[in-house]
């Protein structure tokens, strides 16, 4: 029943579906598992960049069309995500991470019409803000490298409508929402140190739950039909994580000193 629902929300792709099925058998593993380097009661802070790869398995793809004889092309293409990020443990094996991410998605547009001098293309890019907020358990391989995954959400904030031309066209791409949803799952391996802080590489899979733009690109044309392409953003991607974590402590336990009863020897 939960592999059936979970495929009817990634479609064809299983990346998310294989993510959540990771995290879930690490959980159980980080449960009996003794972490002598644990992450209980640290907080720290660092900074991350992501790379953004696109790919038709994620559904980002390139979407084709051809209407009253022209032809429209768009395509997601490289990107980043750079921010920071807050990590607090919670057990030897669990912690919670928070923090704040400008994300830039890169797209390019084309528009041909066959046997004729009109082939025009740019690009554009979207710009967000995300917050995550994901759970993340711990498996310790040596005395300093660890294995992670996580699993969570995102608030995702987009700020604008945005408009471009050509010299023979209009393209207008407005948001569906100003703050949406997605489903993070990251996978990883970090090298930490007490002095040094920790080095984090690994990947992320940011899911939305909903398409993130509706684009529109008019084609009119005194010759032709005027030509009206329409597609929907999914925001889908696939990230490279470089992170850094500086230094920190333990925190500390307030414990209360019993006082003596007068009363007993």
């Amino acid at each position: 029943m939960l592999n059936q629902c979970f495929r009817t929300y990634f479609g064809n792709s299983l990346a998310g579906w294989m993510a959540v099925r990771s995290f879930l058998v690490v959980v159980l593993c980080g449960c009996f598992i003794e972490n002598t380097n644990a992450q209980d009661r640290i907080i720290t802070a660092g900074f991350q960049f992501k790379p953004i790869f696109s790919s038709s398995f994620f559904r980002t793809g390139p979407v084709d069309e051809t209407i009253n004889g022209v032809d429209f092309h768009l395509d997601q293409r490289s990107g980043f995500c750079l921010g920071m990020v807050v990590r607090k443990g919670i057990t030897n094996t669990i912690s919670f991470e928070t923090g704040i991410n400008l994300v830039k998605r890169n797209f390019g547009l084309s528009v041909t019409v066959p046997d004729s001098a009109v082939d025009e293309s740019s690009t554009y890019s979207i710009t967000s803000y995300e917050v995550p907020l994901q759970g993340l358990v711990f498996i310790q391989l040596s005395d300093r490298i660890f294995m992670d995954v996580a699993l969570g959400f995102s608030l995702d904030f987009y700020p604008n409508d945005f408009k471009t031309y050509g010299d023979n066209y209009v393209h207008f791409s407005a948001r569906e929402k100003w703050v949406s949803t997605a489903l993070l799952a990251n996978i990883g391996w970090e090298y930490r140190t007490e002095k040094s802080g920790f080095i984090y590489l690994g990947a992320s899979f940011h899911r939305p739950f909903d398409f993130i733009y509706y684009s529109y690109i008019l084609y009119p044309n005194d010759m032709l039909p005027t030509a009206e392409f329409q597609t929907q953003i999914q925001g889908n991607y696939l990230t490279f994580d470089i992170r850094y974590f500086f230094p920190s402590k333990p925190e500390k336990m307030n414990k209360r000193k019993k006082r003596n009863d007068p009363r007993q020897g």
